[in-house]
């Protein structure tokens, strides 16, 4: 009997290998079938699997795999079996008989108990495999994650073309906004079949990968780049909202960095291209951009601030500059706006270099805080040499609004100086977002109850500034100077917007200030419009605590003929 033969001990013992692959089992069944060739005359042996929907219709047939046969050659009638695997998947064996040989009853039993030892090893490497490529792939995607596209990317190299490869890692676009407005669900799906698609566009080694959200992570051939970023400019998704269907186009933003720029390791390369990604959201609305070492110098930079900031807080090194606001009745100083500036060894960086690095990574939140303080010493210092103050607006990032105890926060500086409320005021800017815009309601509501102004900063540059009329109390509205520059021209659309605004704003009962008012025919301008209250260059630049401090206290007179 073959169970007792020396063959088939050896045949058992060269499939017995512990977590092995369905792909290495596959490799080493040649070697065993040979134990037994001489006991079951096998001339041939094949595999097929047959892959299944959920519905249990058949998707995709393997072809035949030969995984023996002998040279002298094989008979052409078979000895069959089908049986399933552990995805419901079914495994197709056939077996052929040497040149000239048919096989007994006996010896068919025999070739029924080698593909059932076959199959029961295959099965455990195939849920082996299940098992690793649950670890290797996006659970919602089921594109491959963050494992398998570094172990792809080490197979590239190790084969050694590596570096005729870019990485390309994209976010897209609005994706925040089809959560917030239809819902994570919708989002899923979105991710699902925006993922769907990518998967038609990539060839054989090549990768697209999702590194968790909405960022995906592709490792193409350099001639693909190109043809990838076209391809991902705008996908045209459908999806169910309500009792409709509706198509969405996906857009995609992308850094891009070859590895051949880079180190040559494959995480260097993606975090090159995770870095000119993020840059590129800072500073450009372009689709995409490659890595360049002026990016590379700029990260850097970007790092180095925000390594720094705590001990430059600490440290007092942001210095609190003060612009005037003016009143064109009397040319007085009506108010002013609290700037930063940063005095770092010697030297004034520019908040256009900082701020959007701390917001950016969350840091701008303590930046507020500590100019209120500041702007709170500094009223309290004026009140004690009985200079009257202006009133202060104090520019607050939108993130603070995720801080329920923002209003507590902003109390607890104001009661610790002992100042009057109504000698700040807390400027925000409007924003998109419909979560954020209730909770700016909220806020400006509890300021309003607690005596504190609100205003709304670079009024008509977000998405929802007629909403913001009609449903937020502020107590005052900044005018955009992209709305200022063109107002002297009589009849231009600038011209005409502003009017309209100005009169909807002071129609609703709140103030209006114009920013970047720098020429007297502008100022001119905004006067025959109604507008009495400017800030710009016209009149001052933001000034240091001790010259802001001198025209406050002397009443200063701006010597302007308007």
């Amino acid at each position: 009997m073959i169970l007792c033969s020396e063959g088939y001990r050896r045949f058992f013992n060269t499939l017995l290998v512990e977590s092995i692959s369905s792909e290495d089992l596959l490799n080493l069944v040649p070697g065993a079938i040979e134990h037994v060739t001489d006991e079951l005359h096998i001339g041939k042996f094949e595999l097929r699997i047959v892959f299944f929907n959920e519905g249990s219709e058949a998707i995709k047939d393997d072809a035949f795999k030969v995984l023996y046969e002998d040279p002298e050659g094989h008979e052409l009638y078979t000895h069959t079996r089908s049986v399933k695997t552990p995805n419901k998947d079914r495994a197709n064996y056939a077996i052929f008989p040497v040149k000239g040989y048919s096989w007994n009853d006996e010896e068919k039993a025999a070739l029924d108990l080698v593909i059932r030892n076959i199959h029961s090893f295959l099965q455990k490497a195939l849920l082996s495999d299940q098992l690793n490529m649950r670890q290797m792939t996006d659970y919602l995607t089921a594109l491959p994650n963050t494992v398998y596209f570094t172990r792809f990317c080490s197979d590239l190299n190790t084969r050694g073309i590596l570096k005729g490869y870019t990485v390309v890692f994209s976010n897209l676009r609005n994706f925040n906004y089809i959560n917030q407005q239809m819902g994570s669900r919708v989002g899923d799906t979105v991710l699902k079949e925006y993922s769907r698609k990518l998967k038609n566009f990539y060839g054989s080694d090549e990768l697209i990968a999702r590194f968790g959200g909405d960022n995906f992570v592709a490792l193409l051939k350099n001639e693909n780049v190109e043809r990838y970023l076209d391809y991902t400019s705008l996908i045209n998704i459908s999806v169910a909202s309500g009792n409709q269907t509706r198509t969405l186009g996906i857009s995609a933003r992308s850094g891009i960095c070859p590895v051949s720029s880079s180190t040559g390791n494959i995480t260097d390369t993606v975090g090159r291209a995770n870095s000119t990604l993020e840059y590129l959201k800072r500073n450009s609305d372009s689709d995409h951009m490659y890595f360049n070492e002026d990016i590379l110098q700029k990260i850097q930079k970007d790092r180095q601030i925000i390594s720094y900031f705590r001990t430059a807080l600490a440290r007092k090194e942001f210095l609190v500059y003060y612009q005037p606001k003016v009143c064109m009745d009397n040319k007085r100083i009506s108010g002013c706006e609290a700037l930063v500036r940063w005095n770092h060894e010697g030297s004034v960086i520019s908040p256009a270099d900082f701020v959007p690095v701390l917001e950016n990574e969350g840091l701008i939140c303590d930046l507020d805080f500590y100019v209120l303080e500041r702007v709170c010493e500094n009223i309290r210092d004026w009140i004690d040499n009985d200079i009257i103050p202006a009133k202060v607006s104090v520019n607050f990032s939108k993130l603070h609004l995720r801080n329920e105890n923002l209003v507590d926060d902003i109390m607890q500086v104001i009661t610790k100086y002992k100042i009057n409320p109504s000698y700040l005021e807390i400027e925000l800017t409007e924003s998109a977002s419909s979560d954020a815009f209730r909770a700016l309601e909220r806020f400006v509501d509890d300021m309003r109850a607690r005596g504190i102004c609100t205003s709304i900063d670079d009024f008509g540059t977000g998405y929802s500034s007629l909403s913001l009329l009609k449903d937020l109390h502020v107590n005052v509205i900044k005018i955009d100077k992209s709305f200022i520059d063109n107002i002297t021209v009589k009849g231009s659309k600038d011209r005409i917007i502003l009017a309209s605004i100005l009169t909807m704003v002071t129609g609703l009962g709140m103030d209006v200030i114009a920013e970047g008012c720098e020429t007297a025919e502008q100022a001119r301008t905004l006067r025959e419009l109604n507008c009495n209250m400017i800030q710009g260059y016209l009149f001052d630049k933001p000034l240091p605590l001790k010259e802001y401090t001198k025209k406050l206290a002397e009443e200063y007179v701006y010597p302007i003929d308007i």
